[in-house]
């Protein structure tokens, strides 16, 4: 147990070591690969009960948000060509992002 405590320690100081900060950033090493808002967002999600959905499969990723009792899924097939969706769920505004 020990050995591997000091393994996990040595690992982490190595990953914080090599992190970049926004300091090593500098803007000419951005690399920019699509314009801005080239992946649209999803902003007025529209939903089905999950016994009726035949695309999607028992083992299809999603992500699910609960809120106050109200359950919702946003699957990770539409979400890998939008990225992000805007939601309510009683009010409470919140993004989905993948």
């Amino acid at each position: 147990m020990t050995h591997f405590f000091l393994f996990l320690l040595s690992v982490i100081g190595i990953v914080i070591a090599t992190s970049a900060s926004a300091a090593d950033l500098r803007p000419e090493t951005i690399v920019t690969v699509l314009p801005k808002d080239a992946i649209p967002a999803i902003l007025s999600p529209s939903f089905e009960e999950g016994q009726k959905v035949s695309w999607l499969g028992p083992r299809d990723k999603v992500i699910g948000v609960e809120i106050g009792g109200d359950s919702r899924a946003y699957p990770v097939a539409i979400l890998s060509r939008h990225e992000i969706v805007n939601d309510k769920i009683g009010g409470i505004p919140f993004a989905v992002t993948w």
